[in-house]
Order: C-alpha cells, then sequence, then structure tokens
C-alpha cells in the first residue's frame, strides 16, 4: 500500500507515520510511505505520480498556498482514482469532501480507530478477490474461491487450498479483518470458507477436500446463520 501524507505540522506527521507503521505491523500489510509539506512540493516532486499506484493520500486540509481542497480538486482533475483522507482540526470542513469523493476525514489529533478502519477498507479493495501475503520476501496471491480454511499452528497460519498448503507467519484476528464475507470463524484456532462447506452434522462441518472440522460452540449460532445465509443467496 502506497501511502502519500501532505502534512505541514512536524508533530502531526510524526504521530501519522507511528501510527500507519503500527497498523501495517498489527496486519501484517506492506506499506510505504511519502511525506511531503505541501501540495506545490508534491506536485514539483512527482510529475507522474498517476502511474505510480498510489493508494492513499492523506491530506491536510489547512495548508500554506495549495489547501487540502485545492490538491484533492487537482488530484480529481487529473484523473486520480485512489483514496483520498482529510486531515482537519475542523468538523465543519467535512462537507468539502463529498466533492472530491474523499474517502473520510479525521479530526486531529488523529484517533487511531477511525484511521485503522479507513485502511482496512483500502486494503480488502487492494486485494481484490485474491490473498495476498508475504513471507520469506516472497509475495503469495492465492484466489479467494480456491482457499479452503486458515487454521492456526503454533506461531503460524496454515492455509489449506483445493491444491496444496501454505504457511503465513500471522494471526487469524489479523487475517480475518481483510477477508470476504464468505468466511467465517468456526473456532477460535479456525476461519473457513463457507463455499467449500458441503455438510453440517451437529457441530461437524464436511468440508470439500472430505476433511472435517469442529464447530466451536461460541460460534455455532453465527456459522449456521451464514450457511443459511449462503446456502439461499440466490432465492428471490
Amino acid at each position: 500500500m502506497k501511502i502519500v501524507i501532505l502534512e505541514d505540522q512536524k508533530i502531526e506527521s510524526t504521530r501519522l507515520i507511528e501510527l500507519l507503521n503500527e497498523w501495517s505491523s498489527q496486519n501484517h500489510f506492506d506499506i510505504g510511505i511519502a511525506l511531503y509539506t505541501s501540495g506545490e512540493e508534491f506536485f514539483t516532486k512527482n510529475e507522474n505520480y498517476i502511474s505510480e499506484n498510489i493508494s492513499v493520500f492523506l491530506l491536510d486540509i489547512q495548508m500554506e498556498k495549495m489547501s487540502g481542497i485545492d490538491v484533492a480538486r487537482k488530484l480529481r482533475n487529473e484523473n486520480y482514482k485512489g483514496a483520498i483522507i482529510f486531515l482537519t482540526a475542523f468538523r465543519e470542513y467535512v462537507f468539502n469532501g463529498y466533492e472530491v469523493h474523499a474517502l473520510n476525514y479525521l479530526l486531529k489529533p488523529i484517533n487511531k480507530t477511525p484511521l485503522y478502519l479507513c485502511l482496512d477498507e483500502i486494503a480488502r479493495d487492494l486485494l481484490g478477490n485474491s490473498y495476498v501475503y508475504r513471507n520469506n520476501q516472497k509475495v503469495f496471491s492465492i484466489p479467494y474461491k480456491d482457499i479452503i480454511s486458515f487454521s492456526s499452528n503454533l506461531h503460524s497460519i496454515d492455509i489449506m487450498t483445493t491444491e496444496e498448503r501454505y504457511q503465513q507467519y500471522s494471526t487469524l484476528n489479523a487475517i480475518i479483518k481483510h477477508l470476504p464475507s464468505e468466511f467465517i470463524r468456526i473456532h477460535k484456532s479456525y476461519i473457513i470458507n463457507i463455499a467449500h462447506i458441503r455438510k453440517i452434522t451437529k457441530n461437524v462441518i464436511l468440508l470439500s477436500n472430505h476433511k472435517t472440522a469442529t464447530i466451536g460452540r461460541v460460534y455455532m449460532k453465527d456459522v449456521i446463520a451464514a450457511f443459511t445465509r449462503y446456502s439461499i443467496r440466490f432465492d428471490s
């Protein structure tokens, strides 16, 4: 995820970078951060920014000369399609975000909760139809439809697909944040792709690879409801 920050207050940019790196670490999601103190500086140094696949701009609304709103207008006029998030100390500026299709606005000092919700949404869009992760400098991309389950195995996660097994150093709590709705937690150590459930008998799930998994008691109600919704999703 490529992130560009335009913020002219050192204390705010330092805090923001700390939060972004914390989110990256918690979610095992690689990010690159570029910081500028003005719109003029950014556009002068990045003539071909459209081709650089920038995922999100975090724009301070109140900057000298070009405001964050001015920068956003220029971005959209030059056909930037990615996310824009405004940073402001004044709540009334939120309405200015509509004309440039801003994802959100964040009040200063920045609170991690709304920031992380924005990053989660951007990450889901970037992942698209595949689950992407990095292990030992290698990047793996696995189509969601091929993934049967994620299961915890000591300090790593086993990813079982229709063809083979992968291993990722992460946690189920971090992984499930970025999965589409057909994935559901059935146990504290198990996430299942509903599309690969063949039968549920009492608290036992039969999967498409003919293996079984046990539903934890506290997850039973949610699993049955999710499986029912999935089974009748095409009904009128």
